[in-house]
């Protein structure tokens, strides 16, 4: 790395980034960071069609009113 970015780099560090955490993402191949965010995608579904099932109703949205 040439000088600039080892600078923004230690910056990024001082600044609370987690800078290993990027390195390792930028090392997985474009189809490697797909599948991650397909599996964090579906995790998000999952833990939303969690909230509904538990609460009876969608929290993003509330609950339903009298008028429903």
């Amino acid at each position: 790395m040439a000088d600039a970015e080892m600078d923004a780099w230690e910056k990024a560090r001082a600044d609370g980034i987690d800078v290993d955490q990027l390195d390792y993402l930028l090392s997985l191949s474009p189809e490697e960071r797909l599948r991650r965010h397909d599996q964090a995608l579906e995790l998000v579904r999952e833990l939303r069609l969690a909230g509904i099932n538990h609460y009876g109703f969608d929290p993003r949205i509330g609950p339903p009113t009298d008028s429903e």
